[in-house]
């Protein structure tokens, strides 16, 4: 018999919030990706007694390959009913366009698509993992949320990323130390028309760097140019001469005839800072 969880008392009070909000509802269908935050939520909905949970995962070429295996294998490893919907968010054109409120046009394109399928199986309310610390950075997103009357549990019960993190460590959840991901779609400029080719070039380079060992990766696309976002302390596993040659000639086999390293390592919201 596993032992109880020893969870700190600030924590067991923002579950008890969650459970609170989401007790009314015998059935939940949780939008999963497989990252820290909806595997959490998944997790926490799972423990709840007496409630169905459905996990509706959107297959899309805006996820990396290993993104969508790690996701089925996270879901079985919990214990999580998993239904996959596949989705070319290409294909929509305000979505394809990459203006400022891409990411607005393509939550709501998947948003859509998940509580279809939800009401379509018999779960009428639909939850996802947006955590407290969301409201603090550029996220058009959130609007559709609302407009779409999805659930957003860990963020009104005031779950930041090192909550999340911290809870599922100690839940012994795998994805409590999985590096943050986000949507390829977030390596191209705004303006820059998305296609599932640069999708699969940005994909392959950062495989490239994932596979050097580093610890956070992002590849942001200038035309032919490719700017490598790593942490500091990883620059030397690319400037090491024989991989900085092997480097060189992956990225350029790729199309990129230009290849930087920014100096000022990894960011999340780039894109989003710039435009600010």
């Amino acid at each position: 018999m596993p032992k109880p969880l020893r969870i700190p008392s600030d924590l067991e009070e923002k579950i008890k919030v969650v459970e609170g909000m989401l007790s009314p509802y015998p059935s939940l269908a949780v939008a999963f990706s497989g990252g820290v935050d909806s595997t959490l939520l998944a997790w926490l909905l799972l423990r709840m007694q007496g409630k169905k949970v459905l996990g509706l995962w959107v297959e899309t070429p805006f996820a990396a390959t290993k993104e969508c295996r790690g996701s089925r294998t996270t879901a079985a490893e919990i214990g999580l009913q998993l239904e996959v919907i596949s989705f070319d968010p290409t294909a929509v054109a305000s979505v394809r366009e990459n203006s400022l409120l891409r990411c607005y046009f393509c939550k709501k394109e998947l948003m859509s698509r998940i509580k279809s399928r939800a009401r379509a199986l018999g779960y009428p309310v639909v939850v996802e993992g947006s955590h407290a610390s969301d409201a603090a950075s550029y996220r058009p997103g959130r609007k559709a949320l609302s407009e779409m009357e999805i659930l957003s549990p860990l963020a009104a019960a005031g779950f930041h990323k090192d909550d999340i993190r911290e809870m599922s460590r100690l839940a012994g959840l795998p994805t409590w130390s999985l590096p943050s991901q986000s949507c390829l779609a977030t390596r191209i400029p705004y303006g820059t028309p998305l296609s599932i080719d640069l999708l699969r070039r940005v994909e392959a380079a950062e495989a490239f760097l994932w596979d050097l060992g580093c610890r956070q990766v992002r590849v942001r696309c200038h035309g032919d140019l490719a700017r490598i976002e790593i942490p500091p302390p990883d620059f030397p596993l690319i400037l090491k001469d024989e991989v900085r040659g092997e480097l060189l000639s992956h990225f350029q086999g790729l199309g990129f005839l230009h290849i930087s390293l920014d100096l000022e390592g990894y960011r999340s919201g780039c894109w989003d800072k710039m435009n600010g």
